[in-house]
């Protein structure tokens, strides 16, 4: 069988391919290489322990695989919880937001409230229902009697209170 070679000649001319026929080696030549191939090593007892350890430490074992798991597992748990925290916050927040608003309001009813008592009626409406309608009068000198109580803050009346103080 013969395979072609090519050779290349350098120069400003068109480069030319040369075809050389290739010459084949004889067979004793053959023979002798493969004579000379080296026999395959039986492997001994120490390169198989080496190569049973290699593969236990270059994988995951057991110990390692329950590890990483549990540590995957409270990863999740802690993000699991954080997220229902989370969560009661915020609907804790819009609560009180909705409270404030409420609170809010609440004020805004009052203060008109109070605004429309204060400017229903004035001190002479108060007057001229209390003396017109309710016949009530001022009271004149000698009509305002001071009793002191020694028992509290104030007086329940149970009775008429006595003309003199004795």
């Amino acid at each position: 069988m013969a395979t072609r070679g090519f050779n290349y000649e350098e120069g400003g001319a068109v480069r030319k391919i040369e075809t050389f026929p290739q010459i084949e080696r004889p067979r004793r030549e053959r023979e002798r290489r493969e004579v000379e191939r080296p026999t395959p090593v039986k492997k001994s007892k120490t390169y198989k322990k080496a190569a049973k350890e290699a593969q236990q430490s270059a994988g995951f074992d057991l110990k390692y695989t329950i590890v990483l798991a549990l540590m995957v597992l409270a990863v999740v748990v802690s993000c699991v919880i954080m997220l229902s925290v989370q969560t009661s916050v915020e609907s804790k927040e819009k609560r009180i937001e909705s409270l404030q608003e409420e609170l809010q309001d609440i004020q805004a009813d009052n203060d008109a409230f109070e605004n429309k008592l204060d400017s229903m009626y004035s001190l002479e409406d108060i007057y001229t229902i209390a003396t017109g309608e309710l016949g009530m009068v001022y009271s004149e000198n000698g009509q305002i009697r001071y009793y002191e109580n020694e028992q509290g803050d104030y007086v329940k009346q149970y009775s008429d209170v006595p003309e003199t103080a004795d």
